[in-house]
């Protein structure tokens, strides 16, 4: 489904393919127990920011990022699956907490041969994770580019 990059839309953090949280293989994420969004396969290393906003969180093993988009919401942005145990190793924080970030800012880089090679699902889960007056619109999946390509089209319901 394919619509214009704008207002109210998630762009792809990686060069890869985006794909429904459904396909993501961690239960968690797939049954959108930790909010609503969609996935990435990447196919590099490099990790952008899908909206403009504040970084909120920075996980200490470096693979989660929160942040704060200019519009309210909450996104998470999850560099693999189980990658917290790796403590940190194979990632590389490009932002700092509190760092103001546009979309398509780099805001990590993963080495994935090393998740993969620890057989980590090197799949990128981006999440809003206040959904309550969010609606999903449009959901493109296939191929992407990092930082540039919309892939998740929302709506906020204002009550």
């Amino acid at each position: 489904m394919l619509f214009s990059k704008k207002e109210n839309t998630l762009v792809a953090v990686a060069n890869g393919r985006s794909l429904p949280l459904s396909e993501v293989p961690d239960e968690a994420f797939a049954t959108g127990l930790l909010g609503i969004g969609f996935a990435v396969e990447p196919a590099d290393g490099t990790v952008y920011s899908p909206v403009t906003g504040r970084i909120e969180s920075i996980a200490d093993s470096l693979h989660a990022y929160t942040l704060l988009s200019d519009d309210g919401l909450d996104v998470l942005v999850h560099i693999g699956i189980d990658t917290v145990e790796l403590k940190g190793e194979g990632f590389l924080s490009m932002v700092a907490v509190g760092d103001r970030v546009k979309v398509g800012d780099v805001i990590a880089r993963v080495d994935l041969n090393r998740l993969r090679g620890g057989n980590y699902p090197s799949f990128i889960p981006v999440l809003i994770t206040n959904p309550e007056g969010v609606s999903m619109e449009k959901l493109r999946t296939g191929s992407t580019v990092g930082g540039e390509t919309p892939v998740f089209q929302y709506r906020i319901k204002r009550s």
